[in-house]
């Protein structure tokens, strides 16, 4: 039998067989379970991708629709390369119209940083009227068709105008309902923090 020390000085003598046997595989029993442990956090964050919702916070459904020239536009495929702005609308809607020119005021300022504007237009008239509202207000960023209204219901929005702003990653970081100065001071510092 092994003598063991007892610094409080209050056992001494052999340590028996049994105990020597527990301490060793109580310790490679915590040791395993640490191991394990440390394993499924550092996983677990690794591969966690954020959850998709139309919601601030989240990443931002994905959809595809068709621009004025008939090509298809993917949300998706701007991901990590452009801050989106994403903008509901229609030619009918008063509100939409003012906003309209502060909107691409600041595609001006901005599309040279990495900012799309996707205005997805929700009206049932089709190209036509689109294209001759654009033409009308002079505005050049990508106007996208959305007549039967799936892209609006995905992102749970019940009046126009809503406006998305999601950073270069896909996460939505601001919503804005009603229509907005886009040229004043606390749009540009949203429009600026999406863009870094």
């Amino acid at each position: 039998m092994e003598e063991v020390a007892d610094p409080g000085g209050l056992q001494s003598g052999p340590m028996p067989r049994k105990w020597r046997w527990f301490s060793w595989k109580a310790g490679a029993a915590l040791l395993l379970v640490v191991a394990l442990g440390v394993w499924y956090i550092y996983s677990t964050r690794k591969s966690a991708a954020p959850e998709v919702r139309p919601e601030v916070g989240y990443l931002a459904p994905d959809f595809a629709l068709s621009d004025l020239e008939g090509r298809i536009i993917r949300l998706s495929d701007l991901r990590g390369k452009k801050a989106v702005f994403l903008n509901f609308w229609a030619t009918w809607c008063p509100p939409c119209r003012a906003e309209m020119p502060t909107m691409q005021k600041a595609y001006e300022q901005h599309q040279s940083r990495g900012l799309e504007i996707l205005a997805v237009s929700i009206d049932r008239g089709g190209k036509k009227a689109v294209q001759e509202f654009m033409q009308e207000l002079k505005l050049t960023f990508p106007a996208l068709l959305d007549p039967d209204m799936s892209v609006l219901r995905m992102y749970r929005v019940v009046g126009i105008p809503v406006s998305l702003l999601i950073d270069r990653k896909g996460i939505i970081r601001y919503k804005h309902v009603g229509s907005r100065d886009w040229t004043s001071a606390e749009s540009k510092k949203q429009l600026a923090a999406i863009l870094k």
